[in-house]
C-alpha cells in the first residue's frame, strides 16, 4: 500500500478526488430533481401563470405608451400636471375600447346583412332534399368513430382542456390589462427601481450595456410596429377601393378587416377571404366573390413581395431580403408567434452584430496604432 501511495502523484490524485466528488454530487442532484419532478412542475406552472399576465401587460403598455405620452404632453400644456398621467391613461383605454367595439359592430352588421340575404325557403328545400344524405353521413361518421374506438372519457378530457385553455387565456388577458394600467401609471418609478437594483447588483458597466440594448430594441420594435400600421393602412385602402369597384357587398367593412388582419403577417389574406365568403355566399354573389378574391390575391401579392418588405426595411434599416427570410424562418421555428416577432428580432440581432463589427474595427485600429506610438517614443 505504501509503495502504491508513493507511485501516485498527489496533485493528480487530488484532482481525481475533486472530479469524483463533483460527479457524485451531480448524480445525487439529478436524482433529487427526478424524484421531485412533481414539485418542479408545480413551481413551473406557478411561474408561467404569474409571468403570462406580466408579459401581456408589458406588450399592451409598450403599444399604448406613445398615445399616453402624447395626451400627457397635451394636458401638461394646459397646466393639468397632477392629473395629466391618469387622464391620459384613461382616455387612451377608452379610445382603444371604442375602436375594438366599433370593429365588432362592423363585423356584426356585415354578418347580419349576410344572414338577412339568405333565402330561407331555398335553404329549407335544400336541406329537405339532402336529408337522406346528411343522415347517412352522420351514421357513417358514428360507425367510423366506433371503429376507431375513441373513448368518451378522452373526448371529455379534450373538451375540458379546451375550456381550461379558454379560461386561462381570458384570465391572462384580464390580469394583463390590469398590469398594463399599472405599468402605464407607474412605469417611471418601476423602471427606476429595477435600474437601481441592476446597477447595485451587476455594476454600472452591465447597466450601461443593458440600457444600450434596450434603446436598440425600442428603436427596432417601434419601427416595426409603425411599418406594420402603415402597411395595414395601405392594404386596407387598396382593398376597400378594389372591392368597391368590384361591387362586393359591404366593401368598406371587408377592406377594413383585411387591413386590420394584415397587422399580423400572413393573417390579412385569411381574414380577407373569409370576410369575402361571409358577405358574398349568402346572397349567391358568386361573380363578385370571384372578382373580389382575384383583386385580394393581386393586392396581397404586391404587398408581401414589394410594399411590406420595403416599408419594414425603411423603418428598421434592414434589407428586404432579410425581412422575407426572417418571416420564413420565424414561421418554421415558431409558427404564428414566430412570424410576428421574427422581423424585429432579426433586425435587433443585425444591430448587435453591426455593433460587434464596429468594436472589432476599433480594436484593430487601436492595435495598429500601438507599434507606431512605441516607435515614436523610441525615436
Amino acid at each position: 500500500m505504501r509503495k502504491l501511495k508513493n507511485l501516485l502523484d498527489p496533485k493528480y490524485t487530488k484532482i481525481c478526488m475533486y472530479a469524483g466528488v463533483t460527479a457524485a454530487l451531480t448524480a445525487v442532484a439529478m436524482l433529487l430533481l427526478w424524484l421531485s419532478g412533481g414539485v418542479w412542475r408545480r413551481l413551473w406552472s406557478l411561474f408561467v401563470a404569474v409571468l403570462r399576465p406580466i408579459v401581456i401587460g408589458g406588450i399592451f403598455c409598450y403599444l399604448l405608451t406613445p398615445p399616453v405620452n402624447g395626451f400627457e404632453r397635451a394636458f401638461t400644456k394646459k397646466k393639468a400636471h397632477a392629473w395629466a398621467r391618469p387622464l391620459s391613461v384613461l382616455l387612451t383605454l377608452l379610445l382603444t375600447a371604442a375602436g375594438i367595439i366599433l370593429i365588432l359592430l362592423l363585423v356584426l352588421i356585415a354578418m347580419y346583412r349576410s344572414v338577412s340575404a339568405i333565402n330561407l325557403d331555398a335553404v329549407s328545400a335544400l336541406l329537405s332534399s339532402a336529408q337522406g344524405d346528411i343522415l347517412s353521413f352522420l351514421e357513417s361518421l358514428a360507425d367510423r368513430v366506433a371503429e376507431i374506438g375513441l373513448p368518451v372519457e378522452r373526448i371529455g378530457n379534450l373538451l375540458a382542456a379546451i375550456v381550461n385553455g379558454i379560461k386561462n387565456a381570458a384570465t391572462g388577458l384580464l390580469f394583463g390589462v390590469i398590469f398594463a394600467v399599472y405599468f402605464l401609471l407607474d412605469g417611471t418609478q418601476i423602471g427606476g427601481y429595477w435600474k437601481r437594483a441592476l446597477r447595485l447588483l451587476a455594476g454600472e458597466k452591465a447597466e450601461n450595456r443593458l440600457a444600450l440594448l434596450r434603446e436598440d430594441a425600442d428603436r427596432v420594435f417601434s419601427g416595426y410596429i409603425r411599418g406594420q400600421f402603415v402597411d395595414a393602412l395601405i392594404v386596407g385602402v387598396l382593398s376597400s377601393v378594389a372591392f368597391l369597384i368590384a361591387g362586393v357587398p359591404d366593401a368598406i367593412v371587408v377592406g377594413v378587416l383585411t387591413g386590420l388582419g394584415n397587422l399580423i403577417p400572413y393573417v390579412g389574406p385569411t381574414v380577407g377571404y373569409l370576410t369575402l365568403a361571409v358577405v358574398c355566399i349568402p346572397s349567391a354573389a358568386w361573380e363578385k366573390l370571384l372578382t373580389g378574391a382575384i383583386c385580394l390575391a393581386v393586392i396581397m401579392s404586391i404587398d408581401s413581395n414589394l410594399i411590406n418588405p420595403r416599408l419594414l426595411s425603411s423603418k428598421i434599416k434592414i434589407h428586404p431580403l432579410l425581412v422575407v427570410a426572417a418571416l420564413i424562418g420565424g414561421g418554421v421555428i415558431g409558427g404564428f408567434v414566430g412570424m410576428i416577432v421574427a422581423v424585429p428580432t432579426a433586425a435587433l440581432l443585425k444591430v448587435q452584430f453591426d455593433r460587434y463589427l464596429e468594436y472589432r474595427e476599433r480594436t484593430a485600429a487601436q492595435a495598429d496604432d500601438l507599434p507606431d506610438s512605441d516607435s515614436d517614443a523610441t525615436e
